[in-house]
C-alpha cells in the first residue's frame, strides 16, 4: 500500500466516523445508553425498590420515547448506566453513554470535551451544617467541609472562603451522598452542594437532626443533558422533546411528580422554561 492509498483510506474512515453521530449508533444498537447518578436525590437516583427514579431521569425517558418514535424504533430499549461526578462527562465523551441524566452544571469548560441540551434546571450552590456548628460561611473558620470532588460546587466553595478570608478544609469526596454520610458521622463540620441536592439528601437519607441549609448562594447553577460533543442532529432531537414539554406545559407535572416537596418552581425556573419552549 503506498502513501497516497493509506492516507486516503484514513480519511475515509474519519467522514464515516464523523458521520456515524449517535442516533445512527443507537439505531444499530437497538438501545440508548442513559448515565445516572445513583445518590442525587430527588433528581437521578436508586429508589429503596431499585428503580431509576428522579427529574432529570424522568427528562431523560421522554427523550428516549421522543426519539423511538422520530426514528420509527418501537422496541427502543434503555440501558442504564451508574455515573458518578468524577466520572460522567469522560463517559458521555468516550461514547460509554449517549446522555447524561443527572445534576451537572452547563459550563463552558466542559463544553470542550462534551456538549449539553437546553438547560432543564436552575439551582445555586450551598452548605448544610449542624444548626448548633455554623448557619453561616464565616462561622465555618477552621472548620471541615465535605464536597463532591470534579463539580462546580468545588470551585464556588474555594472561592467563597477566598473572598471570606475564611480557612477551613475540604474534604473531597466521589459523591454528595459520601459527604452527607461523614456529616451524620461527625467527621466533617459542614456539606457543600447544590441547593436542591442538599435538601433531597437529606429528605432520602434520614438518620441526623438538627441540620441547617445555609440561606446564601454560592453560584447559579443551569443543569442540562450531557450529549457527545459535535453531534447536532442528536442534540437537536433531544431538544425537540424537552422544548415540547416546556411548550405543552408537561413539565409542570414532571416537577410536580418530582421536586413539589421543595416548593413551588421559582420565578426563574419559570423564566427558563419559557424561554427554552422553542417553537418547531
Amino acid at each position: 500500500m503506498n502513501r497516497l492509498t493509506f492516507v486516503a483510506l484514513a480519511l475515509a474512515g474519519l467522514i464515516a466516523t464523523a458521520q456515524a453521530g449517535t442516533l445512527d449508533d443507537i439505531k444499530k444498537r437497538g438501545s440508548i445508553r442513559l448515565g445516572y447518578s445513583e445518590t442525587s436525590v430527588p433528581f437521578s437516583f436508586t429508589s429503596k425498590q431499585g428503580d431509576i427514579a428522579g427529574y432529570s431521569v424522568e427528562l431523560c425517558k421522554r427523550v428516549a420515547a421522543g426519539i423511538a418514535q422520530a426514528a420509527n424504533i418501537p422496541s427502543l430499549k434503555t440501558e442504564w448506566i451508574a455515573l458518578t461526578p468524577s466520572d460522567r462527562i469522560e463517559a458521555v465523551a468516550s461514547g460509554k453513554a449517549d446522555l447524561e441524566c443527572g445534576t451537572t452544571t452547563i459550563t463552558l469548560s466542559r463544553r470542550e470535551k462534551v456538549d449539553f441540551s437546553l438547560p432543564i434546571f436552575l439551582d445555586g450552590s450551598t452548605l448544610m451544617a449542624r444548626e448548633r456548628v455554623a448557619t453561616s460561611l464565616a462561622q465555618l473558620q477552621g472548620k471541615k467541609i465535605a464536597v463532591a470532588d470534579q463539580t462546580t460546587t468545588l470551585g464556588a466553595v474555594a472561592s467563597a472562603l477566598g473572598r471570606g478570608f475564611i480557612k477551613a478544609e475540604l474534604v473531597k469526596t466521589k459523591t454528595v451522598a459520601e459527604g452527607f454520610e461523614l456529616l451524620k458521622a461527625g467527621k466533617v463540620d459542614a456539606l457543600a452542594g447544590d441547593r436542591t441536592n442538599l435538601v433531597g439528601t437529606f429528605l432520602g437519607g434520614g438518620g441526623a437532626e438538627g441540620l441547617v441549609v445555609f440561606a446564601d448562594d454560592l453560584s447559579i447553577e443551569p443543569y442540562g443533558l450531557v450529549l457527545r460533543r459535535g453531534d447536532a442532529d442528536f442534540r437537536l432531537a433531544v431538544d425537540r422533546v424537552l422544548a415540547q414539554l416546556y411548550a405543552t406545559g408537561e413539565i409542570e407535572a414532571i416537577y410536580g411528580a418530582w421536586l413539589r416537596p421543595l416548593g413551588k418552581p421559582t420565578l426563574q425556573l419559570l423564566s427558563m422554561y419559557l424561554q427554552n419552549a422553542l417553537p418547531d
